[in-house]
């Protein structure tokens, strides 16, 4: 992807309550080790509730996760800076469908480091992701969390999402938020 493809107009600075400072920004491809310890940093459980399963991502995944068509889909990061080094502590992401029907609804995810939980990462990350998606024409965010995800429903909530047990699965429920066209 080039450099010019880059959407640098979504970084922002930012502060948690406790005056920690955090930099919300897109994912860029140079972040694959960044985002590889991040993600094998999360515990067991906070794993599972992203991916609804026990697996790993393998480093095609990662890989993937961090090389973006900026077109069709974006990751937002939070990072801080520790001991003098950039480290992730959280992402957000959304990917359009693949065909002309699809290309206007997103699936999308959201994790946050564990000790960073509960400390309004994802709330922010979301708030830019929507934002992000309905600029780029995306009119659905759409995804399942696992039924008991209590921290996911909530924040689901409070962000205007659907929520809404799936019929056919009892394990999981559905999340989906319309999204409005910005102003022109």
């Amino acid at each position: 992807m080039p450099a010019l493809d880059y959407p640098s107009h979504l970084v922002e600075d930012w502060q948690l309550r406790d005056g920690t400072a955090v930099r919300i920004r897109p994912i860029r491809a140079d972040d694959l080790a960044m985002h590889a310890a991040f993600v094998a940093g999360l515990s067991n459980e906070t794993g599972y509730r992203r991916l609804l399963s026990p697996r790993k991502p393998q480093p095609d995944e990662l890989w993937r996760m961090t090389h973006i068509d900026y077109d069709r889909e974006l990751a937002l990061i939070a990072t801080t800076v520790a001991d003098g080094a950039e480290q992730q502590v959280g992402v957000a992401r959304y990917v359009r469908g693949d065909t002309p029907e699809t290309a206007h609804v997103a699936e999308f995810a959201v994790v946050i480091a564990d000790a960073w939980q509960h400390r309004g990462v994802a709330h922010k990350l979301m708030r830019k992701l929507i934002d992000a998606a309905a600029d780029a024409g995306v009119r659905q965010l759409a995804d399942i969390t696992l039924f008991d995800n209590v921290a996911m429903l909530a924040l689901a909530r409070k962000l205007g999402f659907k929520v809404r047990r799936d019929p056919g699965n009892p394990n999981v429920t559905q999340l989906r938020l319309a999204l409005q066209a910005p102003a022109t």
